[in-house]
């Protein structure tokens, strides 16, 4: 009896670390599908972690392709802008280059045809002052002889007359007299040469028609000579003011030409430096965008791993829960003969251990559930005539429920997390995209701002110089008149004096060889009176040349800044068109992108309201996830060790039972 009852007790003794095989299996394959799960939850933070990196670079290059291609279009904009303004400042250049080569030209040609009018009328004047001297002495001397009664014989005898014989033949070679003048003088030189040689003259001629002949042909010499000085001073004249109003276009061509150069060789590098950084931001706009392409692939690709990874511990799971439940649902008759209580009746357990588990779960978890169970396990440890079936059952099915509430509140926690993190997300994705169109509209809208200013600014300066022209304008229209009248006034006064310097010149020039005594009183104040009159001709001549230079140099200036002042019109006017249009093309996109805010705000609060509604659902709880987890899994393990005390019982019981049919 000893030694049987050592051998029950000690087979009892070895249930405890032996474990029934079912429950075994259930044990690992519940264990192996919460390590399924557990790693399919690291992966799951993994690729939320790989997820949002993905996010965060799409997003950024998305950012900075959007900045490359803006400064792409500007650079393109400035490089377009950069090239009109040189093709403009190439045809201004030829334009420039082609009037001061004219006027060089012009200059030069009307300077070689003043020097031939200047020579030919030095030539001229020449001809014209010995002819004057020449004829005035001979109608002196002819005066003189005329008036001691002398004939034109001996006249023409006479000393005088012999020294200007050379004097006179050069008049029949001067081209300034008429034909038949230069045949009368020829016919009066052959008169004097027939009385030298004996002959008489068929015909004398008197003594007027003579002087007549040489006093007219003095008359002639006289204005041809006034007449030629005239037309010289009015040469010279038009040759300098010619020659100032194009010396000063060239001048000013010259300082425009000049302008225009520095203007294209600063458009040439500003077009070359925008060249280069394009060609810079292309480079990196399109590693940008290639970058942006190959991490769009890999996040692709990793989603896929992700998935098929995700299905594939799936179908495990669901391979294993089915393989769980199907042990359970028909192994439990044949682990209830193989492994129940068989001999229940004749052996008495302690079943103390079985209920202080269950008691300790639920006062660890304060679960009054499993209080309830203990009270259950109990009652049917001391009336039910199969108290182990009962009780594993009671334990079982706690177990089961525990077990789908926990997967219950597991699947809620994922799905939770999940939508909290996907609106969380997008809640930033929205905010940043706010942030960024409002960032977006702040700069465009302090451009535009920038822009009016600058506008207004060139029309107050457009309005005044318009202004400042306009007075100009008027200015010069009234020295322009006053200058009008001046010259007028000077070239009437010129003329004037001429007129009456020549009749004074014509007349005392005949008298002062024929009176003489009181006359030569008369001549001497005639001659005063010429001298003043030529300080007034020079007086004159030279106020009105002065008036003109003043004139042509006043009316070049005006030029010159009316030119001047068209041109920064027409680029002030193009500025102001440029800057239009950009204000126009900026208030668009800020329209655009006021829209665009407007549909991502709409969006955001979407997204804010069912955060709210997640927030409600998921965190406004009495007690964490976490902890009630923890309390979970204390239960259910405790409840599990009470399930190993009974299965250790059975097999105790089983090893009796051996024993009694040993001994039969």
């Amino acid at each position: 009896m000893r030694v049987t009852a050592t051998c029950v007790f000690s087979l009892a003794n070895a249930a405890q670390v032996t474990s029934n095989p079912i429950s075994k299996v259930l044990q690992l394959l519940g264990e192996l599908r919460g390590k399924v799960v557990a790693e399919g939850e690291a992966e799951q933070e993994s690729y939320e972690e790989f997820t949002k990196w993905c996010k965060d670079e799409s997003k950024q290059k998305a950012f900075e392709i959007a900045d490359g291609q803006e400064q792409v279009e500007s650079l393109s904009a400035t490089i377009e802008k950069a090239a009109a303004a040189i093709s403009d400042l190439d045809a201004k250049i030829e334009k420039l280059t082609k009037s001061v080569n004219q006027a060089e030209s012009d200059l030069s040609a009307a300077t070689d045809v003043r020097h031939n009018e200047h020579q030919d009328y030095l030539a001229v004047d020449k001809e014209l002052v010995e002819a004057i001297d020449t004829l005035g002495r001979a109608i002196g001397v002819l005066e003189k002889v005329f008036k001691k009664g002398s004939s034109l014989i001996q006249a023409m005898k006479s000393p005088e007359m012999q020294q200007l014989t050379s004097s006179l033949s050069v008049i029949i070679d001067a081209t300034v007299f008429e034909t038949k003048d230069k045949k009368r003088v020829a016919a009066l030189l052959q008169a004097k040469e027939d009385a030298q040689d004996g002959d008489e003259p068929e015909e004398e001629g008197s003594h007027g028609s003579i002087l007549d002949l040489l006093g007219d042909m003095l008359d002639k010499a006289e204005t041809q000579k006034a007449e030629a000085d005239k037309a010289e001073m009015t040469a010279r004249f038009e040759y300098e003011k010619l020659k100032q109003s194009l010396t000063g276009q060239i001048a000013f061509d010259n300082k425009q030409l000049d302008a225009a150069r520095k203007g294209l060789a600063t458009q040439q590098e500003v077009k070359a430096t925008a060249e280069g950084d394009l060609q810079g931001t292309q480079k990196e706009l399109a590693a940008d965008i290639k970058y942006d392409s190959e991490t769009h692939d890999e996040c692709e690709e990793k989603a896929e791993e992700w998935n098929t990874s995700m299905h594939e511990r799936a179908q495990e799971i669901e391979a294993l829960d089915t393989a769980t439940k199907i042990i359970k649902e028909k192994t439990g008759g044949a682990e209830s003969q193989a492994y129940g209580f068989l001999q229940m009746q004749t052996v008495r357990r302690d079943y103390s251990a079985v209920l202080a588990q269950i008691s300790a779960a639920g006062a660890s978890g304060k679960d009054k559930k499993l209080s309830a169970l203990a009270v259950r396990v109990k009652a049917a440890l001391a009336s039910s005539a199969d108290p182990f079936a009962k009780v594993k059952g009671l334990i079982a099915e706690m177990i089961e429920k525990l077990e789908k509430q926990a997967a219950e509140e597991a699947a809620q926690k994922e799905f939770c997390d999940t939508e909290t993190k996907k609106s969380t997300d997008k809640k930033e994705d929205k905010e940043s995209e706010i942030e960024d169109l409002s960032a977006k509209i702040d700069k465009a809208e302090s451009t535009i701002a920038k822009l009016k200013e600058e506008i207004a600014n060139l029309q107050a300066e457009l309005a005044n110089t318009a202004k400042t022209q306009k007075e100009m304008t008027d200015m010069r229209s009234k020295e322009h008149a006053t200058f009008e009248q001046a010259e007028k006034d000077y070239s009437d006064g010129l003329e004037g004096v001429q007129m009456a310097l020549q009749t004074l010149r014509d007349y005392y020039a005949q008298k002062s060889f024929i009176q003489e005594g009181a006359g030569n009183d008369h001549s001497s104040a005639g001659g005063s009176i010429i001298s003043i009159l030529e300080v007034a001709e020079s007086d004159f001549s030279k106020l009105l040349t002065e008036t003109r230079e003043e004139e042509a140099d006043a009316q070049s200036k005006f030029e010159e800044i009316t030119e001047a002042n068209k041109l920064e019109t027409t680029a002030k006017s193009g500025d102001i068109k440029y800057k239009t249009q950009e204000i126009g093309q900026l208030e668009k996109a800020v329209s655009e992108n006021k829209d665009s805010r407007e549909s991502v705000q709409e969006e955001l609060d979407a997204v804010l309201e069912y955060l709210s509604k997640l927030n409600d659902q998921c965190i406004a709880k009495p007690e964490p996830y976490e902890e009630r987890k923890r309390r979970r899994d204390e239960e259910i393990a405790g409840l599990k060790n009470a399930l190993q005390i009974l299965e250790g019982d059975a097999i105790g019981f089983l090893a009796v039972k051996q024993v009694h049919r040993h001994r039969a």
